[in-house]
């Protein structure tokens, strides 16, 4: 059983070396065929870019809620001050 094994490893590593167009399983391997070269500087420029972007709307959308949460927070304290009337009446 494990002598058929390593022949049939042999015979498959042997047909890789011999035809490598049939062992070309990666993308990369034939990434020089066809309209696939622009697949994959569109898909590399989308990674690179998709990161960067997702990192500024999150540090937008946290600036602008610490900016709303500190104008409420002023209002808060403007109505809770007492008024130029009220001290002119003491």
């Amino acid at each position: 059983m494990k002598h058929r094994n390593l022949v049939v490893d042999l015979l498959a590593a042997l047909v890789a070396l011999v035809l490598p167009e049939l062992a070309s399983a990666c993308p990369m391997c034939i990434a020089g065929q066809g309209g696939n070269q622009s697949a994959f500087a569109i898909g590399s420029v989308f990674l690179s870019v998709t990161p960067p972007l997702a990192i500024g709307i999150m540090v937008l959308y946290i600036r602008r809620r610490a900016r709303a949460i500190a104008a409420e927070q002023a209002a808060r304290e403007a109505e809770s001050l007492p008024s130029a009337q009220a001290v002119a009446q003491l």
